[in-house]
């Protein structure tokens, strides 16, 4: 996809032993930036907590996206029975979130999310439920949970932002970009409208997969 800029981490040393190890690397061109930017992230685990609170504080998004399973490591669909657990790890992400310089926030609800818990903790997110279409600063961006409902969506809109699973891959087709929080942390320049990844750690993907397949 060459539209689509970004930082091969095989290439890099650095890149390549911080994901070995268990945490984000965040090249010096990004900590350079001089514009404001959008922060995706989906499908995001504990263990992934303490880098999410790096990006935050070393990038300094003026908007974050999240699409949904907040905590994915607790498979909240499957296990009820973990509700409290998950209300206390997700308050831990949201508040986090909340207390960053962001100005807006937008929080998508995934299959393993309580939507009744996140309102309640949320003060200043804006909560989607199932898929909507934002504009931010003049880009049109579809957010939603799952790459179904993006696949379906019909209307005009340029920039399409999901997790869930790997079913729709981040790619551009025509005139249409889409972009996977799965695969990648995503980041969007609001000026120059350039899209960089950052490869997840090994270990977010080992305990987004601790039960069933990944997406479950």
């Amino acid at each position: 996809m060459a539209a689509l800029s970004g930082v091969d981490s095989m290439k890099n040393f650095k890149a390549s032993f911080c994901r070995y190890i268990g945490t984000v690397y965040i090249p010096k061109h990004l900590r350079e930036l001089d514009e404001d930017i959008i922060l995706h992230v989906s499908d995001t685990t504990t263990n992934f907590f303490p880098d999410m609170k790096k990006l935050l504080k070393v990038l300094k998004p003026k908007y974050i996206v999240h699409t949904g399973d907040l905590v994915d490591n607790i498979k909240l669909q499957f296990v009820k029975a973990s509700a409290a657990r998950y209300e206390m790890r997700v308050r831990t992400l949201i508040e986090m979130m909340e207390g960053s310089s962001a100005k807006e926030i937008y929080i998508s609800v995934g299959n393993h999310d309580s939507y009744p818990i996140i309102k309640k903790i949320a003060k200043r997110s804006t909560i989607i439920k199932d898929i909507n279409c934002i504009d931010i600063e003049g880009m049109d961006i579809v957010i939603s949970h799952f790459p179904k409902k993006i696949i379906d969506y019909e209307g005009d809109c340029r920039y399409f932002l999901f997790g869930h699973s790997l079913d729709l891959h981040t790619q551009k087709i025509d005139e249409k970009i889409y972009l996977n929080g799965i695969s990648s942390i995503n980041i969007i320049t609001l000026k120059s409208k350039k899209i960089y990844k950052l490869p997840y750690p090994y270990v977010v993907d080992d305990w987004r997969q601790r039960r069933g397949k990944l997406g479950l």
